[in-house]
């Protein structure tokens, strides 16, 4: 099988990636909620515990709301999500480290960490979709590096919201390319 086909296979297995992308999103939510209201601290645990959750959570969503078709062929592609996995731990393992004397640069490293996993998903599913919400979190963490008191709440915030519409938006192209069950 082409990669092509194997990538087409995947993305309608797992609703074009769009049922991941929001459950993310309610993870990035919760924690900028958290920020808002207890501070950096609470809303990267709140992060960690959150994104703990997003795959089995994502699984859920897509059995319950979905019903999508399951993997074929495109299954060999899933490994790519869990050979990333380090490289997520990555980010909050640095988030970690800067907590005590940067803890507004936390989330920031964690935002990195979720970008460069992201870059790997268009391997997966195909199209730049992924790319570019990489490159948006890429950009986003670096900014909360560089001005992290005034820039890590409101750049959360952005990040929950971001997943949340493109989330939408890949589940609702899924929908309309007919891959919903009756």
């Amino acid at each position: 099988m082409a990669l092509t086909e194997a990538q087409a296979d995947l993305r309608r297995a797992h609703v074009n990636g769009g049922a991941g992308v929001l459950v993310s999103g309610l993870a990035w939510m919760a924690a900028a909620t958290t920020f808002l209201a207890d501070g950096p601290k609470p809303a990267f645990v709140t992060l960690f515990v959150g994104g703990l959750a997003i795959a089995p959570v994502a699984q859920l969503v897509e059995r319950v709301l979905f019903k999508p078709p399951a993997a074929g062929p495109g299954k060999r592609l899933e490994w790519i999500a869990i050979a990333t996995v380090p490289v997520l731990l990555g980010g909050f393992f640095f988030g970690w480290l800067r907590m005590e004397a940067a803890p507004f640069a936390a989330i920031p490293a964690v935002a990195i960490g979720v970008g460069l996993r992201y870059l790997a998903f268009p391997v997966m599913y195909g199209g730049r979709v992924f790319a570019g919400l990489g490159a948006v979190f890429i950009a986003a963490g670096a900014a909360g590096l560089a001005a992290p008191e005034s820039v890590a709440a409101p750049m959360t915030l952005g990040l929950a919201l971001t997943e949340l519409a493109l989330g939408a938006f890949l589940a609702r192209q899924w929908r309309a390319e007919g891959h919903a069950a009756a």
